[in-house]
């Protein structure tokens, strides 16, 4: 079956979620792969090395102004078959994470699997949206500016970006089979 080429907006968001997805899987293999002390890190532990990634990731955008849409805004990203979630906001020109307490102003959920499939760009987004595989609820507005952030974010002048894409791309087809079993 050929394939058409994703647009290059779709690109940049699935580096973007794939960034997300890795490091929130290697937090899951963490917490509840080893022995403990590994299985008491709490989620608000990851939640800081996330967003510690993306301070550094997003710097330069943060610095020009381009993501204070997050001021007073929270979005939430959940990983609903690991359980694994990814909070992020912005204040005083630094992303930071979301509490248990905090309430969101958008959710974008799905399973590992779904999310995986659309960064490694084996799936639109559009239609894993379209067939309630990857949901979002909440702030119609913030999500929109959180598309169209995504979509103006140069990828490939990021170094990490580049090589997660190619790590993905060369290990999807295992992944697909750890992590896709029971999800089609």
């Amino acid at each position: 079956m050929h394939q058409s080429k994703q647009p290059k907006s779709t690109i940049k968001l699935s580096i973007y979620l794939l960034m997300n997805i890795i490091i929130m899987t290697i937090t899951h293999i963490l917490q509840r792969g080893l022995p403990l002390p590994f299985t008491l890190i709490p989620n608000a532990f990851s939640n800081q090395v996330i967003v510690a990634v993306f301070n550094q990731i997003f710097k330069e955008a943060i610095n020009a102004g381009d993501l204070d849409f997050l001021k007073n805004n929270c979005v939430l990203i959940e990983v609903s078959d690991i359980g694994l979630s990814f909070a992020l906001s912005l204040k005083n020109k630094s992303l930071v994470g979301g509490n248990d307490q905090q309430i969101y102003d958008l959710c974008i959920s799905a399973k590992l699997c779904h999310f995986l499939s659309m960064v490694a760009r084996k799936k639109d987004p559009d239609t894993l949206f379209f067939q309630r595989k990857i949901k979002m609820q909440g702030s119609t507005e913030l999500g929109l500016y959180v598309k169209n952030f995504l979509d103006g974010f140069d990828v490939e002048s990021h170094w990490f970006s580049c090589k997660t894409d190619q790590a993905l791309q060369k290990s999807y087809p295992i992944l697909e089979k750890l992590f896709c079993k029971n999800s089609k």
